[in-house]
């Protein structure tokens, strides 16, 4: 694998290790609220993610599940775009407050892209300028499928409700990108958002005016700004230091896919005891395994994204001894059949 790609991945894993607990409760309890809108009880919109209510946070995997609960109970109708989303500085944290303190929209946008991990995001984002458009790019987008497909719509929902409060007016995009074919619901959209929506597009895009980036913010505070944007980078280096475990990990698995060590090697490989190594895992809430699985996923989408190899030859090299088993975990992981999956990605746009 080429070095830059490698490079890829291993920030990736880095980022979003599916049981690093990285989800605030208040977005948990925001789902749990929605669902209740729709009549079912919290222990329904809970089911199969073991999620302590007392909990600071949660995991990418159990915040996964509980999406899945609602599209599975109440189905891919594009609901979420009609709700009345109620958007509060206070759910966003530290993070929030260091944007509403920002002297303008652009300053404010740029902590988003900087800091958004904080907020528990599933997905890296960009910030470009384009002409006269501003553009807030999702880019590896952790949840696959209609999971994916849902965490888009619901965050552009939530970004235009966030720019609205920091601009203390009603702002609109100017153009929504969607990387997806076109829904049943795609009528939604363009009620939702007010403006164009494409669909098929290389990347999902929030886009708006790029005059509005000058626009002061009613809130704004100099000295809050530099305060809470500095508590922000202490927190975000911290988080990064105790996941570096992870992060070598996950650089060791994808040196040499095709033959993954057992535990042991890779505790002797980063100088420690296999027991010490297991204690710190689940100190982060995950495990060897875990991490491996999530690698094995990876490097399953990139080889059936960018190879001619057989699903035969990439169970093999995923260390898979059954092809059926691989099948099984890949249709587990993003909803669709290795074979499904490369040809959905090989469709024209």
């Amino acid at each position: 694998m080429a070095t830059n790609r490698l490079a890829a991945f291993q920030s990736r894993f880095h980022n979003y290790s599916l049981d690093k607990k990285a989800i605030p409760m208040a977005m948990v309890q925001s789902l749990v609220q929605h669902m209740a809108s729709r009549g079912f009880a919290p222990e329904i919109s809970l089911a199969r993610t073991d999620i302590d209510l007392d909990a600071d946070r949660v995991t990418y995997r159990q915040r996964i599940q509980q999406m899945e609960n609602m599209l599975d109970l109440i189905g891919m109708d594009g609901h979420w775009l009609e709700s009345n989303k109620d958007i509060s500085i206070s759910d966003y944290g530290l993070l929030g407050y260091a944007m509403m303190s920002s002297a303008t929209l652009e300053q404010a946008v740029q902590i988003a892209a900087k800091y958004h991990r904080m907020a528990g995001a599933m997905f890296e984002l960009a910030f470009v300028i384009e002409d006269d458009e501003a553009i807030l790019r999702i880019e590896h987008l952790l949840p696959a499928g209609k999971v994916g497909q849902y965490t888009v719509e619901d965050l552009f929902v939530g970004v235009t409700g966030l720019i609205t409060l920091l601009l203390g007016r009603q702002h609109n995009p100017s153009r929504i990108c969607l990387n997806y074919a076109r829904p049943d619901y795609a009528d939604k959209h363009e009620t939702r958002f007010g403006c164009e929506v494409q669909f098929e597009q290389p990347y999902c895009e929030y886009r708006f005016d790029v005059s509005e980036l000058n626009e002061p913010l009613a809130a704004a505070d100099a000295n809050t700004a530099r305060i809470c944007e500095e508590s922000c980078r202490k927190l975000l280096n911290q988080m990064e230091i105790e996941e570096d475990i992870i992060s070598r990990i996950c650089h060791l698995l994808l040196s040499t896919p095709g033959e993954f060590p057992k535990l042991d090697a890779v505790a002797r490989k980063l100088s420690l005891g296999a027991r010490t190594l297991r204690r710190r895992l689940n100190e982060l809430g995950t495990s060897y395994q875990k991490i491996l699985d999530d690698v094995r996923r990876e490097l399953a989408i990139e080889y059936l994204q960018t190879t001619n190899l057989t699903v035969q030859e990439i169970a093999e090299l995923l260390g898979y001894s059954e092809v059926t088993n691989f099948r099984r975990a890949f249709m587990r992981w993003v909803e669709l059949s290795p074979y499904q999956y490369r040809k959905q990605m090989a469709a024209p746009a």
